[in-house]
């Protein structure tokens, strides 16, 4: 015999079954999220006051020493066309490393000129190499102070020319520097230091190539200026001084503007003297170099 629920007894159960339905969907519905949404556990944290180190003894504390890099590549090529053809080329790059108190500049300067010039003999024209040089360098300053002005710098150099009269020239130096003027528009700074020096004098008529080596105190200065908004100008100034008397000193000056042309590129008028104390045969002791380069800011 068939026993038929009785209308008013579901009426009277059937909220109780709609809230335990809508009820378990409902944590159905949590536990998705919750599982889509799952946090990670951390493989670091970063400690501080507000939360106390004991609660998360398992974990390391997270490096946030801000890295930063900077710089720029320039290009610039020059074409002549006359009784006297030629052609030159100049490309560098300066880049810059920041993390917490250390700053690593590293420079990478080529530069080159091919002429044309006629065969004393046969008469006919061909291209010949007529001035090409590379230098490097990489420097690291490192902060004595959080904020602070006074900084020491390890600092070290390679310059090979074809023409100069040296086959390479190298230097190490490390000391101190300050920088003594900031504002929002310039800055100016300026270090001393000991270091070491080694000059490959390229072969001449008169002797085979050889090497001298000498200890210096390595001077240098640096200013910049924003003359306009799109405009800046910059002058370096270095000094590798033998301590002997005698022995060969470089000094080198650079004086540049670069103008902004968009958000990343510029052009930049630069002015370079190279001077040697000490050079054997006819070869000046005293070498400039005119560019105009394209320059992208990284």
């Amino acid at each position: 015999m068939n026993k038929k629920v009785p209308i008013s007894l579901l009426a009277l159960f059937s909220p109780l079954l709609l809230a335990a339905e809508q009820s378990s969907n409902a944590e159905a519905i949590d536990a998705i999220v919750d599982a889509l949404n799952q946090k990670q556990q951390p493989e670091c944290y970063h400690f501080t006051d507000e939360v106390p180190p004991e609660e998360f003894i398992g974990f390391p504390e997270c490096d946030l020493t801000p890295s930063k890099l900077t710089g720029s590549v320039e290009v610039g090529a020059f074409f002549n066309t006359s009784d006297n053809d030629y052609f030159i080329a100049k490309a560098r790059s300066d880049l810059n490393h920041e993390v917490g108190k250390l700053r690593t500049n590293w420079i990478l300067d080529v530069f080159g000129r091919k002429s044309e010039v006629e065969d004393d003999v046969t008469g006919k024209k061909r291209y010949e190499t007529t001035d090409q040089k590379w230098l490097t360098s990489l420097q690291s300053n490192y902060t004595l102070e959080e904020g602070g002005r006074n900084y020491l710098f390890g600092y070290g150099s390679y310059e090979a020319d074809r023409f100069n009269g040296f086959d390479y020239q190298a230097a190490v130096a490390a000391g101190w520097g300050r920088r003594w003027y900031e504002t929002d528009i310039a800055y100016f700074d300026a270090e001393i230091g000991p270091g070491f020096k080694v000059d490959e004098i390229a072969e001449t008529d008169d002797h085979n190539n050889r090497t001298e080596t000498s200890t210096i105190v390595r001077t240098a200065a640096t200013y910049e200026r924003r003359i306009y908004q799109t405009m800046e100008f910059k002058q370096t100034l270095s000094a590798e001084i033998a301590t002997k008397t005698g022995e060969n000193s470089k000094l080198k000056s650079v004086s540049s503007v670069t103008t902004k042309l968009i958000e990343s590129l510029a052009l930049k008028f630069a002015f370079t003297v190279d001077h040697n104390t000490n050079v054997d045969g006819d070869i000046e002791k005293t070498r400039t170099e005119t560019s105009l380069t394209l320059v992208y800011s990284i």
